[in-house]
């Protein structure tokens, strides 16, 4: 006998000092899809566009559900916990699942500190949401969290818990408002990551990596392609981890004819798993955009994260993108536990070496359960608590306030580096924007010096909060999103 029939699902706002574009939840896209294709009535919120809780509060009035599911980082988490507690209240028998990377960290402690959550689950979630909804005991749920007569439970996860991708429906989308979000339609062709650096979840909550099909994700494309989407971004760890996949998918995209794309692998790609033939082969049929995870500027600081890659053969991809002509993202993080400011300085020095796009350089934020977080508290170089600074937002690794300092990098010369890092980051997209407009010159320099000054980009940041302006600016951008990849 069913537990739950109708189920709504609710994705979290997190606000910051930055307004950006919603990108569609895929992760709540598959759950959904699985659990509709299983006969189960499932409705989506998505609060990152912008709705309000009592908006929530009719939602759930409407449609009646007999479970709420909701997805949690660990940013926030405190105002969240709130959040959940202020449903309870108002809804006192309404039980409440939550899921996500703030689960698969901190499991059980999920639910000692916020009484409102009735369920957790730890890791993936289609196979063990469809057990609680068909209900089956709660004990034999691989990776389900509860509460029982005893206190909270918290069962072991399983390897019959990750099902075979291919299996997986992709997601339809039914019920999401697409028309909100930016930058086209999100895909997840694989998870997990075989690597361990020190400063990401994903070493911790899913180390086994799986793939999809070239064929499944070629259908999913088409699926889109022929509702008038030509926009992709792949959001996973590894996107061409496998080689031979990649080359499958290229083949696909061409034998179906679906021409016109663009696609973006924003997340990043390992630099090691990518060379001259294989990133020709993806600029044929339409990849436009690659993102690298380049994190620092030389070997030290590079073994010292377990990053498992050298800087000359991140260089020479980030080269060989850049000769074939992609739209290229550099990423670096800011502090790494052997970092120096001369370090940090071969992180500038190879950002400015190359006719990149678009670089970051992040403030590195030591996350619950990894191995960065356990070395910054064991050594007591925290500046802020960890209960603090998780609790002030995402836009915390976008900031130049550091949240834990070293002997060898200190809290003056790392807000030194950061602010340094922003000014090239300025430089660089100043620099992307008037070759874009080259035809206009000699405007084309002064339009992109404009656009650039802080001013500007808070009047813009702040008008993007209205509904209307983001459908304007979504449109424009995508505008000049294609001459960006041409």
């Amino acid at each position: 006998m069913s537990r739950f029939n109708n189920v709504l699902l609710v994705n979290l706002a997190y606000p910051s000092t930055k307004f950006t574009m919603p990108v569609i939840p895929v992760g709540i896209g598959y759950i959904a899809e699985f659990l509709r294709s299983q006969g189960v009535k499932c409705s989506v919120f998505d609060m990152t566009l912008g709705h309000t809780e009592e908006e929530l509060r009719r939602c759930i009035l409407a449609a009646k559900p007999d479970l709420i599911g909701i997805s949690m980082m660990s940013f926030m988490y405190k105002k969240h916990y709130k959040f959940i507690n202020s449903i309870k209240r108002d809804f006192p028998g309404m039980p409440i699942l939550v899921g996500g990377p703030h689960v698969s960290t901190m499991k059980s402690g999920v639910l000692k500190e916020c009484p409102a959550i009735d369920f957790g689950i730890m890791q993936e979630g289609e196979l063990p949401a469809f057990s609680l909804c068909r209900g089956e005991e709660l004990s034999r749920i691989p990776g389900l969290i509860y509460r029982d007569a005893n206190g909270i439970i918290e069962n072991s996860l399983s390897a019959n818990q990750e099902v075979s991708l291919d299996m997986l429906p992709y997601p339809k989308y039914d019920g999401f408002e697409l028309g909100k979000y930016g930058y086209g339609v999100c895909i997840v062709s694989s998870r997990g990551c075989p690597y361990a650096c020190i400063y990401c979840t994903a070493s911790v909550t899913r180390r086994k990596f799986r793939a999809r099909g070239a064929a499944r994700i070629a259908d999913e494309i088409e699926y889109w392609y022929r509702r008038g989407y030509r926009e992709f971004d792949l959001q996973e760890d590894n996107p061409t981890f496998n080689r031979d996949r990649i080359f499958e998918l290229c083949d696909e995209i061409e034998r179906r004819s679906l021409k016109g794309l663009v696609i973006m692998c924003g997340n990043g790609v390992r630099a090691d798993k990518v060379d001259r033939q294989i990133l020709k082969r993806m600029k044929e049929v339409g990849f436009k955009r690659l993102g690298f995870g380049v994190e620092a500027g030389n070997d030290k600081v590079l073994k010292s994260i377990k990053k498992g890659e050298t800087i000359e053969v991140i260089k020479k991809a980030v080269g060989e993108a850049c000769d074939l002509g992609f739209f290229v993202s550099l990423f670096f993080i800011v502090g790494s536990p052997e970092e120096t400011p001369g370090d940090f300085q071969d992180s500038v020095n190879i950002a400015l070496s190359y006719p990149i796009s678009h670089v970051n350089f992040f403030n590195l934020i030591p996350l619950p359960s990894t191995e960065l977080f356990t070395w910054v508290k064991e050594k007591n170089y925290f500046l802020i608590d960890p209960e603090v600074y998780l609790n002030m937002g995402s836009f915390i690794q976008m900031s130049c306030n550091p949240v834990f300092e070293t002997p060898y990098f200190t809290r003056k010369e790392r807000v030194r580096a950061l602010k340094k890092g922003k000014s090239i980051e300025r430089f660089v997209k100043r620099r992307t924007i008037a070759k874009t407009l080259r035809g206009i010159r000699p405007f084309n320099y002064l339009i992109a010096w404009v656009y650039m000054l802080p001013v500007v980009q808070e009047i813009e940041n702040q008008m993007l909060r209205f509904l209307i302006y983001r459908r304007i600016m979504d449109k424009v951008r995508n505008k000049i999103r294609m001459l960006f990849y041409k």
